[in-house]
């Protein structure tokens, strides 16, 4: 697979569209913006979904569009954070510096054909991947999964109020188009993950493992699952990782590849 503008822009829209289903149907004040060719979503304070994605993917951003996506955030009281595809028009990262953003982090986006044959998932005798999972199990788990990142130590618990945050946010993903994922070991919840199909492209998202459970094929697992699970709905698979994580490292062994590395612009 290759980089090209049209599956660059393909990928952006699937999964800023994800973060606007799930927003606009869970928050009350959730609200988008389309402007310069990408789409600015909002969500509540400090959701990850707050962000824009697909900005100048094949089309001219005007200082028009960026001043109605700054005024968007503005009137919410949020930082403007743009996460820009290398494939964007080449003067928007320097014009986005001169507007006071500043170069926050990294994000790796990959991708892979969707599979035409079932997946084997590094699946061992005493572990159940569950599709559809119920909201309490699933929830939990990836509240503490993500409220201990996968540096810490795993005999360190994470705060409860970090999880509780943590739970307050992810909340807002149950919906009805996107599927959420457990995985069981010896009858404890272990890992979970959601995936979500916009115009045959299959996003696997939120895929994290409680601290003593890692290492131990899980997410593997479960991503596996997910791509069998949408086989004949798809003919794309995404999914989005910290660069050089233990993430990036399993879904390269399942096939994927990173196809490009965005750049995360914020502005306070």
């Amino acid at each position: 697979m290759h980089a090209t503008l049209e599956l660059a822009r393909r990928i952006d829209r699937a999964e800023i569209d994800f973060c606007a289903v799930t927003t606009l149907s869970g928050t009350p004040d959730a609200a988008t913006l389309e402007r310069g060719g990408g789409r600015a979503v909002y969500g509540a304070p400090g959701s990850p979904v707050n962000k824009v994605l697909g900005l100048g993917l094949g089309v001219e951003v005007s200082d028009d569009d960026l001043d109605e996506i700054e005024d968007f955030y503005a009137q919410r009281g949020c930082p403007v954070q743009i996460e820009l595809c290398p494939l964007a028009s080449a003067t928007l990262p320097s014009r986005l510096s001169r507007r006071g953003y500043v170069l926050q982090a990294f994000e790796n986006e990959l991708a892979r054909p969707a599979p035409t044959e079932d997946v084997p998932g590094p699946v061992g005798a005493d572990i159940t991947i569950e599709a559809g999972a119920g909201e309490g199990p699933w929830l939990q788990t990836v509240s503490e999964g993500f409220a201990t990142p996968d540096r810490a130590a795993a005999n360190v618990p994470s705060p409860s109020d970090t999880v509780i945050a943590i739970a307050d946010v992810m909340r807002q993903f149950v919906h009805p188009d996107v599927v959420r994922y457990v995985a069981w070991v010896d009858g404890q919840a272990a890992a979970a993950a959601l995936s979500f199909v916009s115009d045959r492209v299959l996003g696997i998202f939120g895929t994290t493992t409680l601290p003593h459970f890692r290492r131990k094929g899980l997410q593997g697992a479960i991503v596996a699952r997910a791509m069998n699970d949408g086989r004949g709905r798809a003919d794309l698979v995404i999914a989005t990782t910290e660069p050089g994580s233990t993430s990036q490292r399993t879904f390269e062994r399942l096939g994927f590849q990173v196809l490009y590395t965005r750049a995360i612009m914020v502005k306070p």
